[in-house]
């Protein structure tokens, strides 16, 4: 229990400055390790909507602080309540969320944090209107995130990822808009396959306690407000988040600015800076296609599937030619033996 009790009091320093939430106070003078004693907060079930009617309190503003305080669990703490179901997660009268029980707490290490914040910065930069280009050079940074986070195995198909994530983005985007996503088979096709066969996604057991956390709030969210989407909480959420980081020096703080304001960043200004010197570059590329220098390689990922199942079926024929061997020399030293 004095783990617990340390838990709580974690918790509740995370949330000290959130006016519409509650942590129940651990009164230490009482507590021992078979023992807690905590301040008494009375609450009832957020899933109690006759109540929650009858106090006249705003279903969708509740659902929304639901989702704010995960967000800033997963997002900016780092440090989050693993088993948020309905007896854990209530709220009170005046309209606060009230959290119980810590004993199921988790915390994101160093690297996953900083790889989730990076997918989180990289998903929803540019709303849900951004452009194809914009989100191509975004899905990119996706990808850096999931490999900071330790999902995304070094031997992965980069190219095949980052078509994946091209196409994760920008149906999270159309969802956005109330638009209908394409088919993923249709679209990916073969990089689908050789992603699952490969086995290029391998989740830290933290993030089994996340997507349980995320099922459960997302169920209580639901019972407040039909229409509950933690996607678009987690827009505005972001994106504050992104811009109350600290800079490494005004310059960076102004640039940030400029590049909210106009859009630009830094490769769109390397991008006309360096543009003279890519024109030569694709002139010379041009001119050796011409001459017969430049040898162009393509991929195909059908061929390299069919020589893996090649590769596969010569090891077992040469498996069985040796078992067959080894099964005739053991029956010639047999006969040999008992003549």
């Amino acid at each position: 229990y004095l783990n617990e009790a340390d838990n709580t009091d974690r918790f509740q320093k995370d949330f000290q400055d959130v006016d519409y939430v509650k942590i129940p106070s651990v009164i230490r003078e009482v507590t021992t390790p078979r023992v807690l004693v905590m301040e008494f907060v009375e609450s009832f079930k957020l899933t109690d909507i006759a109540k929650i009617e009858k106090l006249g309190l705003d279903r969708k503003l509740l659902a929304k602080q639901v989702a704010d305080s995960f967000l800033r669990q997963i997002i900016e703490t780092a440090y989050f309540h693993a088993d948020p179901h309905s007896g854990n997660l209530c709220m009170n009268e005046e309209g606060q969320l009230v959290f119980y029980d810590f004993g199921l707490m988790d915390e994101l290490k160093p690297n996953v944090r900083k790889g989730f914040r990076t997918f989180c910065t990289a998903l929803f930069a540019g709303g849900p209107k951004i452009s194809d280009i914009d989100l191509a050079r975004n899905a990119k940074d996706l990808v850096r995130g999931v490999e900071q986070a330790g999902v995304l195995s070094k031997d992965a198909d980069r190219l095949a990822v980052e078509k994946l994530a091209r196409f994760f983005m920008r149906t999270f985007k159309d969802k956005q808009l109330g638009k209908k996503g394409a088919n993923i088979k249709e679209t990916l096709g073969t990089d689908l396959q050789t992603l699952t066969e490969n086995n290029s996604f391998r989740f830290p057991s933290t993030f089994t306690f996340i997507f349980r956390a995320f099922a459960s709030v997302e169920g209580i969210g639901k019972e407040l407000d039909p229409d509950f989407d933690i996607g678009k909480f987690a827009q505005p959420f972001v994106e504050a988040f992104t811009d109350s980081q600290s800079y490494a020096s005004p310059s960076e703080k102004n640039f940030a600015i400029f590049r909210k304001a106009t859009g630009l960043n830094v490769g769109d200004i390397e991008t006309a800076v360096t543009q003279p010197r890519k024109v030569q570059y694709i002139e010379e590329t041009l001119r050796e296609m011409e001459s017969g220098k430049l040898k162009i390689r393509v991929r195909s990922l059908e061929n390299e599937k069919a020589l893996e199942r090649l590769s596969l079926r010569q090891s077992v024929m040469e498996n069985i030619v040796i078992s067959s061997l080894l099964f005739n020399v053991a029956g010639l030293t047999g006969k040999a033996l008992f003549r």
